[in-house]
């Protein structure tokens, strides 16, 4: 996995702005034959002929059966928060492919085309991914342009609320928490890769297993967070990050403005519905594992 640099169309910062949802509530697939088949969410800003080159790229075979989504402006708003600067009239052209896997296998993530998606990394998709509850798939990416990557993970996003929506307002609700400290995350680790573009002591698969690490650790401890104020909390918290940053020797790279957005972060994280998501905790220990 190759470091890509991220534009400057990233937004240094954190974003908190609560995703809506108008997916229906369903206990049954809606869109063709489920997880039974993979899907491709496509950019609504490619021709017919891009559409037929991005599958190419996505290597979708030429016999193979898939679901097929677009995503629109509206889904870059909904979806991508990291990115404020999305209208409903926006066009998307990254791309996304999403093939279920057998359970335990975590998330892997192939970018097809690592010189046309600028400003998100494999290990950003895997961990938004897992984050936000998309758990056990090969997802690969591609664009046949030049673009921050924004679209395919918004592909990502939709297809898994098209394919297998919520059954109830709870089910969303948890879903759309998990996704918005997904955003936030991509937000903070974006702005990390960005500033170290050029610093060969970096690595952003080291920043992901950090990440990853604290997460895990937060978990352990959830209970005992539990029962301090908010200001205990962050304390406990920063500890946890210092000690993952030091693990993965990103202590003098990562700066503490940036720790302390880490902090901010993870704090909302254990306040989120993925705090006590067993799954997730298969997945962020395989994320490692691949790392």
């Amino acid at each position: 996995m190759n470091k890509k640099l991220i534009t400057s169309m990233v937004v240094l910062g954190i974003t908190s702005i609560g995703l809506s949802s108008t997916t229906a509530f369903a206990d049954e697939k809606v869109k063709g034959e489920g997880w039974d088949i993979p899907s491709v969410a496509l950019g609504n800003g490619l021709t017919e002929q891009q559409k037929l080159d991005t599958i190419k790229e996505l290597k979708v075979k030429d016999s193979e059966k898939y679901n097929e989504f677009i995503v629109d402006g509206n889904d870059l708003v909904k979806y991508v928060t990291d990115v404020p600067e999305f209208t409903p009239e926006s066009k998307a052209y990254s791309s996304a492919y999403i093939v279920r896997t057998k359970e335990g296998s975590g998330v892997n993530v192939t970018i097809e085309t690592p010189d046309n998606i600028t400003a998100r990394t494999e290990s950003s998709y895997r961990n938004a991914a897992i984050t936000s509850g998309v758990y056990d798939a090969d997802i690969r990416i591609a664009s046949v342009k030049t673009m921050d990557g924004s679209g395919a993970l918004a592909g990502i996003y939709k297809i898994y609320d098209e394919v297998e929506p919520a059954k109830s307002e709870e089910e969303q609700a948890d879903r759309d928490a998990k996704r918005e400290v997904a955003q936030e995350e991509m937000a903070v680790t974006s702005e990390i890769t960005n500033e170290n573009a050029d610093n060969k002591n970096y690595s952003d698969e080291n920043l992901a297993v950090a990440m990853a690490d604290i997460k895990l650790e937060l978990q352990k401890i959830n209970e005992k967070l539990d029962k301090m104020n908010e200001a205990d909390a962050k304390e406990k918290i920063a500890d946890v990050v210092n000690k993952e940053m030091k693990n993965q020797g990103l202590e003098d790279i990562v700066t503490p403005e940036q720790q302390e957005k880490i902090v901010n972060l993870m704090y909302n994280f254990k306040n989120s519905p993925s705090i006590n998501d067993k799954e997730m905790t298969e997945q962020l220990n395989s994320l490692k594992d691949e790392d």
